[in-house]
């Protein structure tokens, strides 16, 4: 289950995404730890009434769970108008044969394949609700997905822990063919094979729960939906060091678990960082035994009062030591992993601290919707891993009813509006979308002009109505700061899209930002740089529209660095907004440096004075090599022409979707986002890509 997520808050730099795990993981994790131990968690504001989303079929629960191996399904009709239509759908499936057994082959029984209209989507699991509790909420967010988003989701799985099953349940949904498939990684070497004829097969392919990520588990699929192991036990570390305690232990009751070894292991590190010895117990999954393991333990280390437990299994030990105990420790910190009846008891006691969550309703539901975004929209994920966890409970989060109907009334405040920005179109689509599927009432104001100057009073506005949410574009964090603290004084939960840096960079305690930060630009700079630069070129220039904007300098600075490691010598060219005055600079850059053959603008204000200089002088795309940001239906014409050779996408769509999708999880269902960052870029769109992606722009 370990891998290392990582989200460097350091200055703009070049970025590997095949080692980002491994290089910067200890600096987020400090950073996200500082997040969540000085930042306040606000409540839950007043609702207003909207029409609930129906399913066909109720989610399974631990009682009333359907039986392992069948098909699971939920259909629903997203209501509302629909702000950007779904492509046609391709026609039922029909039901391939099932293999039979070979001799030294166990004799299995594979699910029927019944797929319906729309969407189908195949979620394989290692466990199911019906025999493991813990799986029915994450078929809880699989079913409510699916039903927000109008798709057919298939659940599979063994009726006990058998991996070659899980093995033989890919092979057959690789057979059906399904939009979208769904596994958890429990044995990477087991299910490498069927997992990468699913993604030959072009099926979209996601992990979930289990899985290391696409780089680290050297398979090509989307993304894993999931929490990083290590990353979780190194935040349990520096929370339990912040509250107090000289000295640490790590139960695990189950050594040889990849996953809780890795818990253990991230313990260990960040009580090294706070100069705090520390170490693991491995203890057993027999409460009795591990109980007098612990005591044993104790009676040779009297100065451990910080405790970690990797499981409920580790806690329950660890609570009937205390009880028996006499003397038992003068002090005791302790946090857990996984709520359970006693752990939760204990919290409110306050024995326990906290227990950590992986929330694995998030796993299911945020799945199946990267799988939906990804098929209907062209939408990929930006990292790796998409990470579920750590979010840490406490006492004052566990009175918290998670209600799928509950309504919910978010306010939107943007710096522009699509009615004279066709860039906010895209936005707006995927905000009114997402409203649509989520049943969500969604109210949207902007400014009215580019020299309107009224976004802190339009925010101040829309927290005095009294909605669930408010999303709002932060452009000036200093100015915004005030008015967004008294959103969340007022029990707003508030996120930030399309612009700014994220809580921790913007000092104040907003859930997350989705968008491209000055970290992000600087990569979508360094990556169309390297696409570029592949044929080699003579002479380089970054076409900058707005000289005196942080993120537009650091889509340059990130050119910059691609043509240097590949030895062309590069320029910036500041042209200013005026597209006629831009279009006379740009001639004038090229009479004096008449070898230039690779130029980068930086969005459609540099783009529009760029074609119209090379029409007029006649320059073809065999002479320059060009790539811009972002994407309008001009830009589009020009690489479907060749022009253009790529744009690299921030994915408005996503920014609007996503942030109404946010903040529905957290109203609805209490779900935290664990990233103080979610990039939503870059995403290059070339050729290969432009048909797909180009719906979002008509």
């Amino acid at each position: 289950m370990s891998s290392r997520l990582c989200y460097p808050y350091n200055s703009p730099q070049t970025f590997n995404f095949s080692n980002m795990e491994d290089s910067v993981s200890r600096k987020l994790a400090g950073l996200i730890a500082l997040l969540l131990l000085v930042l306040a968690v606000v409540s839950c504001g007043a609702t207003a009434e909207v029409e609930p989303p129906t399913a066909t079929s109720s989610p399974p629960t631990a009682t009333e769970a359907p039986s392992s191996g069948q098909v699971v399904e939920s259909v629903s009709s997203a209501q509302g108008a629909t702000a950007t239509p779904a492509p046609q759908e391709p026609a039922p499936t029909p039901v391939p044969e099932q293999p039979a057994p070979t001799d030294d082959t166990p004799p299995r029984v594979l699910p029927a394949v019944e797929f319906g209209e729309g969407l189908n989507f195949v979620f394989v699991q290692h466990a199911r609700c019906a025999w493991d509790p813990f799986w029915c909420e994450v078929e809880n967010g699989i079913q409510e997905a699916a039903a927000d988003m109008a798709v057919n989701a298939h659940i599979w799985g063994p009726d006990s822990f058998d991996l070659a099953q899980v093995a033989a349940l890919i092979d057959h949904a690789v057979a059906a063919g399904p939009d979208g498939l769904a596994v958890t990684i429990t044995d990477l070497d087991q299910l490498r094979g069927p997992i990468q004829r699913a993604i030959d097969a072009g099926i979209p392919v996601v992990a979930y729960n289990v899985g290391g990520g696409p780089d680290a588990d050297e398979l090509p699929y989307l993304t894993y939906v999931g929490m990083d192991e290590e990353q979780a036990g190194y935040l349990s570390a520096l929370r339990l060091a912040a509250v107090g305690g000289t000295q640490g232990v790590c139960i695990n009751h189950q050594p040889g678990n990849a996953a809780l070894e890795a818990r253990c292991e991230g313990f260990v590190s960040a009580m090294e960082v706070s100069a705090l010895p520390a170490e693991t117990l491995n203890t057993t999954d027999d409460p009795a035994e591990s109980q007098q393991m612990i005591a044993d333990y104790y009676a040779s280390n009297p100065d451990t009062d910080l405790f970690l437990t990797v499981g409920p299994n580790g806690a329950q030990a660890l609570y009937a030591f205390l009880d028996e105990t006499e003397p038992g420790p003068a002090a005791v910190y302790h946090g857990t992993f996984d709520l359970s009846e006693q752990v939760a008891a204990q919290i409110e006691a306050g024995t326990t601290h906290f227990a950590v969550e992986q929330q694995p309703f998030m796993q299911g539901y945020s799945a199946l919707s990267t799988l939906m975004l990804k098929v209907r929209y062209g939408i990929n994920p930006i990292l790796p891993v998409t990470s579920t966890g750590p979010s840490f409970v406490d006492a004052e989060g566990l009175d918290f009813q998670a209600d799928p109907n509950r309504s919910v009334t978010l306010a939107y405040v943007q710096s522009a509006l699509c009615s004279w920005d066709s860039f906010w179109c895209t936005v707006e689509d995927g905000i009114y979308q997402a409203a649509a599927d989520m049943s969500v009432t969604v109210n949207l104001r902007g400014r009215t002009s580019r020299e309107d100057t009224s976004m802190a009073t339009l925010i101040g506005q829309a927290a005095s109505e009294g909605p669930d949410g408010l999303a709002i574009t932060n452009t000036n964090p200093d100015e915004f700061r005030d008015p967004i603290q008294d959103a969340l004084d007022a029990g707003i939960q508030v996120v930030a899209y399309n612009a700014g840096g994220g809580p921790l960079v913007d000092q104040v305690a907003y859930l997350t930002y989705l968008g491209l930060d000055q970290f992000w630009q600087y990569q979508g700079g360094y990556r169309g740089g390297l696409r570029l630069a592949e044929g080699g070129g003579n002479w380089a220039v970054c076409v900058n529209h707005g000289a005196d904007e942080a993120d537009l300098e650091a889509r340059c600075d990130g050119f910059l660095a691609a043509m240097g490691e590949n030895g062309i010598p590069a320029d910036v060219l500041p042209v200013g907004p005026d597209a006629g005055l831009a279009q006379a600079t740009i001639a004038e850059y090229f009479g004096t440096h008449p070898e230039t053959d690779i130029v980068l603008t930086l969005g459609p204000a540099g783009s529009t004075p760029f074609y119209a200089f090379i029409t007029e002088a006649g320059i073809g795309p065999d002479a320059v090599h060009h790539a811009t940001f972002d994407l309008n239906p001009d830009i589009i014409g020009r690489i479907r022409d060749g022009t253009t050779l790529l744009a690299v996408d921030q994915q408005p769509f996503w920014q609007g979707y996503g942030s109404v999708q946010t903040l529905m999880l957290k109203v609805r269902y209490g779900i935290d986002p664990v990233l103080p960052v979610l990039p939503t870029g870059p995403s290059v769109v070339d050729q290969s890509n432009i048909d797909t992606v180009a719906g979002l722009y008509d």
